[in-house]
């Protein structure tokens, strides 16, 4: 069947589409109108005032006295966050930049902040440069900076032991690694180098006595270097072996407390060694487990896995552990009283946790990072909060404020 055109139809069809046009044209301006005049309406009943208009950029200053519910996180190679851990609001309160295996360190003694970092001139190669920077605590701006020579500052990640104070804070010792292993001494105040102590055949940093430090070493033994007023070693003292390295090894994390420094053990011993005096002291250990325990292979585990108050010890620990599994998050926190050596409770964790640490106010609360959260309990173990940590690829070292 052939179809014919009609006279006249072309024309009729395009009145008829000119006239659908203006009625779908009228209605859809009739909807807009209504819909705009409910919204009106919801607007003007749910935000009676409309909002401030921001400042941007908008800066503020810092208190001059942190609160002892702030705390800073070090994203190990992205940044250092000084983070409110003791509000529902969970603020970031600032931000410092860092590069590759950035440490922190926080005085009381002055308005300042020190991040030692290491940068290259083309990004991740290239001219290599270590640093320390010197920032204002209220504004956090850079106000100085102490350039380390010889590109010697040990990369590893954050962690306890790279940079450490000594002198009532006035200097910094900041531990190097090129293999040969020395320590680099800065006087923070003056803004120098003082000078470099070889410690070959030893790692890490832990203040002791009045102007010192302390170091562990690979023939188990533990050396001590007491420094004079212009950094250079003034005396030296090894003690006996002590760490079984090839069959129960100290982790190099720690937690001071009252003047005794505590280094859990890969099979669940705890090492005090006191370093008040200009000689440190290797103390007896003692177990963190039963024979129960044992029996269940509870061992310390985690990254940050140890803290401390003013008489009580907090150690990540784990079931079913082995050889290989040190490094692994822990399900529980035990508590310990150092002078009874008890443990005095175990806290179940509502994630398992790699690093732990406490704040220092009168209720302190116990921080644990969990993968990229961080959960914040009281010392009863009830989780009061978790806060996001967005871009948190690898191990946090937590560093709360006092």
């Amino acid at each position: 069947m052939r179809l014919r055109n009609i006279p006249g139809s072309g024309a009729r069809a395009t009145a008829a589409f000119r006239i659908l046009r203006a009625v779908s044209a009228a209605l859809c301006a009739q909807f807009a109108a209504l819909l705009c005049a409910q919204l009106a309406a919801a607007s003007a009943t749910e935000f009676p005032k409309p909002l401030p208009s921001e400042t941007i950029p908008k800066v503020e200053t810092l208190p001059a006295k942190y609160p002892t519910t702030w705390s800073f996180l070090n994203y190990a190679g992205d940044r250092i966050e000084l983070r409110n851990v003791g509000s529902d609001t969970r603020e970031v309160k600032g931000q410092l930049q860092a590069h590759d295996s950035a440490t922190l360190l926080v005085p009381d003694k002055r308005p300042e902040l020190y991040v030692a970092d290491t940068v290259w001139s083309r990004g991740s190669r290239g001219t290599r440069t270590d640093f320390i920077t010197v920032y204002d605590t209220q504004t956090l701006n850079p106000i100085g900076e102490v350039v380390l020579p010889g590109a010697k500052r040990a990369l590893i990640t954050a962690m306890e032991g790279l940079i450490a104070f000594t002198d009532d804070q006035r200097m910094a010792l900041v531990f190097d690694f090129t293999p040969a292993s020395s320590v680099t001494v800065v006087d923070l105040v003056k803004r120098q180098v003082l000078g470099e102590v070889e410690i070959p055949g030893c790692s890490l940093v832990y203040p002791s006595g009045t102007r010192g430090f302390s170091t562990l070493c690979s023939s188990g033994t533990l050396l001590t270097v007491r420094l004079d007023a212009n950094g250079a070693v003034a005396g030296r003292t090894e003690s006996k072996a002590f760490n079984p390295l090839d069959s129960d090894p100290l982790f190099t994390a720690s937690a001071l407390v009252g003047g005794v420094r505590y280094f859990p053990s890969f099979h669940g011993r705890i090492q005090p060694i006191d370093m008040r005096g200009d000689e440190a002291k290797v103390l007896p250990d003692w177990p963190l487990t039963t024979p129960a325990d044992a029996a269940g292979h509870w061992r310390p585990s985690g990254w940050q896995l140890v803290s401390g108050d003013d008489k009580l010890l907090y150690v990540l620990m784990q079931p079913d552990a082995h050889e290989g599994t040190h490094k692994d998050p822990a399900t529980e926190v035990w508590v310990f009283n150092t002078a009874t050596k008890t443990r005095t409770k175990r806290l179940r964790l509502a994630r398992p946790g790699s690093s732990i640490a406490l704040t220092h106010a009168a209720d302190p609360l116990l921080l644990v990072q969990a993968g990229e959260r961080l959960d914040v309990y009281d010392t009863n173990g009830a989780l009061q909060r978790s806060l996001d940590l967005p871009g948190l690829h690898t191990r946090m070292q937590i560093e709360p404020v006092r």
